[in-house]
């Protein structure tokens, strides 16, 4: 038999032979035939013999050191689809090879398959333990329970691949997609995922132990059950994930999007600096405190479209929660400190912290709020009809036009609450403290007070009818038209009780009108004094200025008269009405007491003037 050293150097020295680059393809005539001859030398037994002149080597000459990434046999560009391949490419340089659909057997450890298509390629328990496999097309590729310890995937593709109880321990797949890959039971132990696509992709059972999982994109992700202690989930995309039963000890999820993610179940997850409401959450532990339950202080949860069932001991400080519906939500012992919750609805929330917070027109109807405290809460037309707040607390809190029908309130502390116009009827307040509150108009009727303490308060108007009111205390309480006919027990001792508001009213208003109309007749009076002043003044003035006038008219006709006769003029004048009238006006003008009297002398005058111009009617002349 022909020695194999010869048939292994001719095998090398076709390997070595071949054309390089994507314009010489690999020709199954000869490129498998040299395979086929070196497949059969390796594995012949024979001895070895030396390596041809150029063809490379897949170990180094030192004892047992790695070979480097590519410097084994030289296909890259090749079409190796349809190609017999040898048993061990370790360091093989594939860059841009083609391998679409076929079954590898080959090692690949440290392989450079840079660029290289393996769409389809069937690659299960491969060993690529450290291979370039950067760029790669491995779309539906088979790679179950692959050796990829410590590979290169950067930017590969691997959408659809199954690379299910696979090894990419130390790997590195930073910006690979491996969108609806299934990937289950995979172990990507320290391995460095930043920025891959995992959406929709089946990830359940994966141990990803302290890997890097910065601005992952695992949106819709079946990832239950994973091993995750550890990962750094900074800025990912978890909307929609199923992470239920996860280990997260020490996990990171800050910027992280957990919106409608699924958290039942899943052990020590910390999500701080996380946003997105989940969808699940571990259940608490029933003893849980205040406070050390999940953290979404601040957040604004107007748009969330599920909560999570159980909230207990969740910290919701100064949360948005305007008209969202938390009827289903667990809040018990929950922070809802100075949240904004008007017109929201709460169901459970047994011990929790509601001090300061805005629940106008908020719905409690038949909720479980016993012991929580709502201190110094608006609450302004709130629903609390069949609600249960048995030792809550209610001080200082804005309960107008608020309702408690049939809520049972025993032993509760309402002290300073304003529930003026508030509808208690048929309540149960037994031993309630309503000491200094605001209760002007409010229902009682029907309910039952028992041993209930009033001190103080305001209960003008208010309605107690059939009210149980034995033991009640309304020491200093103001009771002014308080109702309280067919009501059992009623003590009003201590209480005070004023006129009626109503008629307080009418009295005021009746005087404020009696002095108006006295002030009103008093300044008309001395305005109309005042008129009748300024005009007297201003006809003295007019008279005055008439008299003067009259005088030099009265002068003018004796001036006249006296013209007249040293003139001669005699019988053509009546010389005795003229001087009658002259005589006349100066008797009229001295006792002229007012422009009538003065109008008067004018006349005179003129009958004067008129005299000194007709003859004497007595004499004809």
């Amino acid at each position: 038999m022909p020695s194999p050293a010869p048939l292994l150097a001719g095998a090398m020295i076709l390997f070595a032979a071949l054309p390089s680059g994507p314009a010489s393809p690999l020709r199954t005539s000869d490129a498998a035939g040299a395979v086929r001859v070196a497949h059969t030398a390796v594995h012949a037994g024979g001895p070895a013999a030396p390596a041809a002149q150029g063809a490379p080597a897949t170990r180094s000459a030192g004892a047992g050191a790695p070979c480097r990434p590519g410097s084994g046999p030289r296909l890259a560009g090749r079409n190796l689809t349809r190609a017999t391949l040898p048993a061990d490419l370790s360091c093989a340089d594939l860059r841009g090879a083609r391998l679409d659909g076929a079954v590898v057997r080959s090692v690949l450890t440290r392989a450079d398959l840079r660029g290289a298509s393996l769409k389809g390629t069937r690659l299960g328990h491969a060993e690529m333990a450290g291979a370039r496999l950067g760029k790669a097309d491995l779309t539906e590729a088979e790679l179950y329970y692959a050796n990829l310890r410590g590979a290169d995937l950067r930017g590969a593709v691997m959408d659809d691949s199954l690379p299910y109880g696979a090894h990419f321990e130390e790997a590195d797949l930073s910006g690979a997609t491996m969108v609806r890959a299934k990937t289950y039971g995979a172990q990507f132990d320290d391995a460095k995922l930043v920025g891959v696509d995992l959406s929709d992709a089946d990830v359940y059972g994966a141990d990803m132990r302290r890997a890097d999982l910065t601005g992952l994109k695992a949106a819709k992700a079946r990832m239950y059950g994973a091993t995750l202690l550890r990962a750094v989930f900074r800025d990912a995309d978890l909307r929609g994930t199923q992470l239920r039963q996860s280990a997260m000890n020490g996990a990171t999820f800050k910027g992280a999007d957990l919106g409608g993610a699924d958290l039942g179940d899943v052990t020590g997850a910390r999500l701080e600096g996380s946003k997105g409401m989940p969808k699940t959450l571990p259940a608490p532990d029933p003893a849980c405190e205040p406070g050390s339950g999940p953290r979404f202080a601040g957040w604004d949860l107007t748009k969330v479209a599920e909560f999570p069932r159980d909230l207990s001991c969740a910290d919701l400080t100064g949360a948005r929660l305007e008209g969202v519906d938390l009827g289903s939500v667990k809040l018990d012992r929950a922070i809802l400190r100075d949240i904004v919750a008007t017109g929201a609805t709460i169901r459970y929330a047994k011990g929790a912290d509601l001090r300061g917070a805005l629940l106008e027109h908020a719905n409690f109807g038949s909720a479980e709020l016993m012991g929580a405290d709502l201190s110094g809460a608006r609450m302004s037309g709130a629903r609390f009809g069949s609600a249960k707040l048995a030792g809550a607390n209610l001080a200082k809190a804005e309960l107008s036009g608020a309702s408690f029908g049939s809520a049972d309130l025993t032993g509760a502390r309402l002290g300073g609450a304003d529930l003026r116009d508030t509808e208690f009827g048929s309540a149960r307040a037994d031993r309630a403290d309503f000491t200094g509150a605001r209760m002007e108009r409010a229902d009682l009727s029907s309910g039952e007070f028992r041993d209930a303490v009033f001190r103080g308060a305001t209960l003008s108007g208010a309605d107690a009818g059939f009210t149980e009111l034995r033991g009640a205390v309304f020491a200093g309480a103001e009771v002014t038209g308080l109702d309280t006919g067919g009501a059992e027990g009623a003590d009003l001792s201590g209480s005070s009780s004023r006129m009626a508001f109503g008629w307080v009213v009418f009295l005021s208003v009746t005087g404020l009108v009696v002095l108006w109309v006295v002030f009103k007749t008093v300044a008309r009076a001395r305005r109309r004094v005042r008129l009748t002043k300024a005009e007297t003044a201003e006809q003295a003035v007019r008279f005055e200025e008439a008299r003067g006038v009259q005088e030099e008219n009265v002068t003018r006709l004796g001036e006249k008269i006296d013209r007249l006769a040293d003139g001669g003029g005699g019988d053509a004048i009546d010389w005795n009405r003229a001087l009658d009238c002259y005589d006349a006006a100066k008797e009229a003008l001295a006792t002229a007491q007012d422009l009538g009297d003065l109008k008067a002398v004018d006349v005179i005058v003129a009958r004067g003037h008129n005299a000194l111009t007709r003859p004497d009617r007595r004499t004809g002349k």
